[in-house]
Order: structure tokens, then sequence, then C-alpha cells
């Protein structure tokens, strides 16, 4: 019996990790296993005909990778503060991508508990998220790492 209990115990003493930051005014996160870097805003290299959200091509280190402005993707107005904006540099299939993100926040800790579902949207798309994460009496939407790459396929194997 007591096993049980400890078993019980532990998976509820089990936590996620995300990379808390701002878009707007809302908060939003990654699983920071899929973040390689965060930087500051480099000097971008735009690409012809590229969908709008893309800012185009950085090199980083040696690597070439694309940079998108999630702001312009998920339609959100960024803050008139660019003194903090910053690059996330994600690890997505073998890929890296740069997002451009208003500020960065802070390194989050999740117990399972604290990770609830996305609820209904009345037929709003909400695919992009993952789930909502509750901590410190606020929510923060999980991120799909996934939507990144949503309709940039083609910029990014051109820039890989």
């Amino acid at each position: 019996m007591s096993s049980m209990f400890n078993k019980e115990k532990n998976a509820s003493l089990e936590t996620q990790r995300f990379l808390e930051f701002n878009l707007g005014d809302e908060s939003y996160a990654i699983g920071l296993l899929k973040v390689k870097e965060v930087i500051t805003p480099p000097e971008i290299t735009p690409i012809p005909k590229a969908p709008a959200y893309v800012c185009g091509l950085i090199n980083l280190r040696g690597t070439v990778l694309t940079v998108i402005d999630l702001r312009k993707k998920l339609g959100i107005q960024p803050t008139q503060d660019v003194s903090q904006n910053a690059v996330i540099i994600f690890d997505l299939e073998e890929r890296f991508v740069g997002v451009v993100v208003d500020s960065i926040q802070k390194v989050l800790n999740i117990s399972e508990g604290g990770i609830k579902p996305v609820p209904d949207s009345d037929g709003q798309s909400m695919s992009h998220l993952l789930g909502i994460l509750h901590h410190d009496d606020k929510l923060t939407m999980w991120l799909d790492p996934k939507m990144l790459l949503d309709g940039t396929a083609t910029v990014l194997k051109a820039a890989a």
C-alpha cells in the first residue's frame, strides 16, 4: 500500500520546464527542451517574396537560419518598447528557427497538475496551443513548436 502512495506522490511531483515569454500583452511558453538559446536581435537579411511574418535570415556562428516574427504570425500587436526584444533559437526536428518575441520572462517549472487542456474555442482554431499553464495565479499559453513550421517549410528549406 505504501509503495502505491509513493508512486502517486512522485507522479504529482513531476514537473516540466518551459521558457516563458511575452508577445504583446500576453504570456506564452514553449518546452525548454526545444530552446537552443536566446540572443539579442541580430542583423537580419530579408528574403524577397517571403510571407510577411518571415523577418529573413541570420548567420549564427556559421549556421544560416530563418527568423520569423511570432507576433505577426499570430496576429498580435507588438509592444512599443523594442529594447527588450529577443530572438529565441528553437531546435525543431533537426532545423533551427529564430523567433522574435517582445521579451523573455523566466523559466517555469510546472507540475502536471498545473497543465490544463485548451478550452473549446467556439470554432476558432487554437491548434497552435498544446495547453494552458497555471502558475502564480497566472495563465500562460503553451505553444506547439510545430506551428512555427506551418507555412514556412519552403523558406526554411531554402535557408538550410
